[in-house]
């Protein structure tokens, strides 16, 4: 009888260590959900992923609710979404396996001067286009009315233009008129 209650000590402090420390480690994996936090990205002008940043991890049993603009609903841990212009408000709500929730709010604004919005920086590209097809014809018309024009604008123009590139091809075209009219008044003699 007396080994048998040496056995049975041995064996209570043998198994005892492991018992306390696995319901330890229970206690310690059971974590309330306590914060959740809404973490986007910018894909395009009108299009935005979200995602939710929690103190537990996405395996734990979470469950997610967006709500977009307080019109649609979405239950998934990422979302990808393409907005009209205007304000937009997201929401999540987070629960865990315990009934425990969070959510989160997040108000956006999506304008057109943006800078991923192509139809902005076509707009720029078309403003610089006009500008240098502006200068050509200022500059062009400028130079069949040189004469007429003040001595300031004449400086201005030909700061504008200071490898004489416009003046090269009104000289040109003069040149050939010069030789189109010599032409004429030849043959007006001859004739």
């Amino acid at each position: 009888m007396k080994n048998k209650i040496k056995i049975a000590i041995l064996v209570l402090f043998l198994i005892a260590p492991f018992v306390c420390s696995a319901q330890e480690n229970q206690s310690k994996d059971v974590q309330p959900l306590k914060e959740a936090f809404i973490k986007y990205k910018q894909v395009g002008w009108q299009t935005y992923e979200f995602d939710v940043l929690t103190n537990l991890p996405e395996t734990n049993g979470l469950t997610y609710e967006w709500l977009v603009n307080n019109a649609e609903t979405f239950h998934t841990s990422k979302l990808r979404y393409f907005f009209p212009m205007g304000k937009q408000v997201v929401r999540v709500k987070v629960m865990d396996q315990y009934g425990n929730s969070r959510s989160d709010t997040m108000e956006l604004e999506i304008l057109f001067w943006s800078l991923k919005n192509n139809w902005f920086w076509w707009a720029v590209y078309l403003v610089v286009i006009l500008m240098i097809f502006y200068y050509w014809a200022a500059k062009i018309i400028y130079l069949f009315n040189r004469r007429r024009v003040s001595r300031e604008a004449r400086y201005f123009l030909d700061l504008l233009d200071e490898h004489g590139w416009v003046e090269r091809i009104i000289q040109l075209r003069n040149q050939k008129n010069k030789k189109s009219r010599k032409q004429k008044t030849r043959k007006q003699y001859k004739g």
